[in-house]
């Protein structure tokens, strides 16, 4: 009996949980887990959030225009820039800020709309599209479906302009209808040449 319980003693003894670190031991410090942080600059915004989710980032975009708008989907995104960088060194639950754009937003800033003549609106998403024929007293606007597949345009901010049947630089009445032809962001954008 009493080589039982000895026994027993030094089986609790050797489960105390604490576990011998030393040179012989690797030390459980966070430096595990840190790992360089992918490139996601050009990818759409959901490509990105998938990759940086997988490897454990936490993620926050902002709009790089300065404009504040609401980013409603994630794949008429692409990622401008990433802070930290690529390949910087970075623990896993760590924030990456992506700075994030429409490829319809122009590189440059166009001029301002000039009352009573036709803006060139084609390459904008539709929402900007429309605000901008507004901005030159064009009210009477319509759209449609540029694939022929006559899918309705409920939400304008994911689809660009690829045509408009006023001629820009034209002076119609203001009372003219003007149509817009519009794909959805990712689809083929034809002979306009937009950013899709």
């Amino acid at each position: 009996m009493k080589i039982v319980i000895a026994f027993l003693l030094l089986a609790l003894a050797g489960c105390t949980g604490v576990e011998p670190t030393g040179p012989d031991r690797p030390s459980t410090s966070s430096s595990l887990g840190v790992s360089k942080v992918p490139k996601v600059a050009d990818l759409r915004l959901s490509e990105a959030r998938e990759l940086l989710s997988a490897r454990g980032y936490r993620v926050t975009e902002e709009d790089a225009t300065g404009q504040k708008r609401p980013i409603l989907e994630p794949s008429n995104w692409v990622v401008v820039s990433q802070s930290p960088e690529a390949d910087t060194e970075a623990a896993g639950g760590a924030q990456v800020v992506l700075k994030v754009r429409k490829p319809t937003d122009p590189s440059t800033s166009r001029q301002p709309p000039v009352k009573g003549t036709v803006p060139n609106v084609v390459c904008l998403d539709l929402q900007k599209a429309q605000d901008t024929l507004q901005a030159a007293g064009f009210y009477l606007l319509g759209s449609e479906d540029a694939t022929g597949k006559h899918r309705q345009q409920l939400v304008d901010r994911n689809w660009v302009v690829v045509s408009q049947s006023a001629s820009p630089g034209s002076t119609p009445d203001p009372k003219t209808k003007i149509t817009l032809g519009a794909v959805k962001f990712g689809e083929p954008t034809g002979a306009s040449g937009c950013a899709s």
